[in-house]
């Protein structure tokens, strides 16, 4: 009976590696954690850092390593390298675990490495091999690739069988981070804008990469190779969203939304990035893992998306603080706004050169989590205006066009830009001053920054302004604990349609 030792075994894939093995009567498996969870049970070992660990206890007997184990994100700020942290977990971690392994006499060593060894996109190239050489981009992928590396060598000089496995975007019950916002996504009942997006994207469910991890591990063709794992039916993602909501009994319910204007957006806000993993290719030839292994995945793709599907927790209430839904659609009709109505912002612009000579208003405001931002408007009052909250201006500042621009509310329209950002959303408490000392202090205690502010909103609607401060603050508060898709279009709707005054210049 092969005896398997699993690293990670606390973790996404590691957990559910473990407890599939724990279940067949040809395997003896054991996991290592860095702290073992409340309800651990003796299967389960914690040996903290990997880097550094003595696993001379764990490893006699082994006969195969299974390395799943590794870090995947870095929150980065001025005193963080993300190589050297990625490094640490996925290079020094590794060849830690290996050479002990190799003079524990474990017999066959498989790391879970990462498709971002081969790149971060297939575009207009065709999809990655599992022998093609590598081109890792990012600090992860270049720490996966150098742990491959390093791994390889010290194999070879050990006489320890080693086998790479290399998957995409892997899902399943409980997966986290994007792939979770997007279910979360489809769950909303609104048509979504990624109709067009005929791209192909390899991923693998779960149970499928668990099942091909065990076959790595037992089978005598796996040794000193290095393999890519997919489901074998790439999506586009307008198949993936159509694919997740028919798993929750809706119809698809896709808009075709041009895929130039995701990328004009992604160029606009230098996030071309992030815009390219939505619409962009990126696919894997797995042809070796099964001429070489004979393997075949035992789940379909519509299996795996319905089993994680069922596997996601409730979907938060329309009143929560995190409505991605909402997000989605500032970004859509900031972009349209923006795109469809360059002319009349231009036209702004010119007249404002004759009105002001200086025609956008640029002023920092208290943003999310109270981070500052540069609020864009066009200007409507004469340049030499104090920089104070309108109601304690003075009329005689505002200009005739200006007076115009803030009757119609066009000189809120540059504003679209800071929405597009992520500054602003299209609804939300409208962004103060930082010299507003009690305004900030309602709002604080009320909770109000925990979402961005908005162009309208519940108080805008209603012509209450910063003028009491404390009646402002709970009316925010009222408005975010309520906000709901529907109320979303109605302060919108009405905003447009006149209701409200916007930022009223008192005296």
């Amino acid at each position: 009976m092969n005896k398997i030792l699993v690293t990670g075994a606390t973790g996404f894939v590691g957990s559910a590696l473990l407890r599939v093995l724990q279940q067949r009567n040809d395997l003896e498996a054991l996991g290592l954690c860095r702290t073992l969870p409340t309800d651990a049970d003796e299967s389960l070992v914690a040996v903290g850092d990997l880097a550094d660990a003595d696993l001379s206890v764990v490893l006699p007997g082994i006969d195969v390593v299974i390395h799943a184990a590794a870090r995947a994100h870095v929150m980065q700020d001025a005193a963080t390298d993300p190589l050297t942290e990625y490094r640490r977990a996925n290079v020094e971690a590794s060849l830690n675990l290996a050479r002990q392994a190799a003079a524990a006499g474990v017999r066959r060593f498989v790391f879970i490495s990462s498709v971002k060894v081969n790149g971060e996109s297939t575009s207009g190239r065709g999809p990655y091999s599992a022998d093609q050489m590598p081109a890792p981009e990012d600090a992860y992928g270049i720490s996966k690739h150098e742990a491959e590396q390093a791994l390889q060598l010290l194999c070879a000089e050990q006489g320890m069988e080693l086998v790479i496995v290399r998957p995409p975007l892997v899902y399943g019950p409980g997966v986290k981070a994007n792939f979770a916002s997007l279910v979360r996504l489809c769950s909303k009942p609104i048509p979504l804008p990624f109709g067009s997006v005929n791209n192909r994207r390899s991923m693998v469910y779960l149970g499928n990469l668990v099942d091909f991890i065990i076959c790595c591990a037992t089978h005598p063709a796996a040794p000193n190779q290095v393999f890519l794992v997919s489901d074998r039916h790439d999506l586009s993602l307008a198949e993936l969203i159509g694919g997740i909501r028919v798993a929750m009994g809706r119809k698809p319910a896709l808009l075709p939304v041009p895929v130039g204007l995701f990328r004009l957006a992604g160029w606009l806000t230098g996030k071309q990035g992030v815009v390219e993993r939505l619409v962009g290719d990126l696919q894997v030839d797995t042809s070796k893992a099964h001429e070489l292994l004979g393997w075949q995945p035992p789940y379909t793709v519509e299996q795996g998306l319905a089993a994680t599907v069922a596997g996601m927790p409730a979907v938060e209430s329309a009143g929560d603080r995190n409505l991605p839904l909402l997000r989605v659609l500032d970004f859509i009709f900031a972009l349209c706004g923006l795109v469809f109505g360059l002319p009349v912002l231009v036209v702004i612009y010119v007249l404002g050169l004759f009105d002001t000579g200086s025609p956008l208003f640029l002023q920092e405001r208290v943003g999310r989590n109270k981070k500052p931002f540069t609020l864009v408007k066009f200007r409507t009052m004469k340049v030499d205006t104090a920089s104070v909250a309108s109601h304690l201006a003075s009329s005689a500042s505002i200009t005739r066009m200006g007076g115009f621009l803030r009757k119609t509310k066009l000189d809120e329209l540059p504003q679209l830009w800071n929405v597009l950002k992520g500054e602003m959303s299209l609804v939300g408490p409208r962004p103060n001053l930082y010299n507003q000392d009690e305004l900030i202090a309602e709002r604080d205690a009320l909770g109000v920054y925990a979402v961005r502010p908005g162009i309208t909103g519940l108080a805008q609607v209603n012509e209450i302004d910063m003028s009491t401060p404390q009646l402002l603050a709970e009316t925010d508060a009222k408005m975010i604990r309520e906000l709901s898709l529907g109320n979303y279009f109605k302060f919108i709707v009405q905003t447009v349609t006149g209701k409200g005054s916007g930022d009223r210049v008192r005296g």
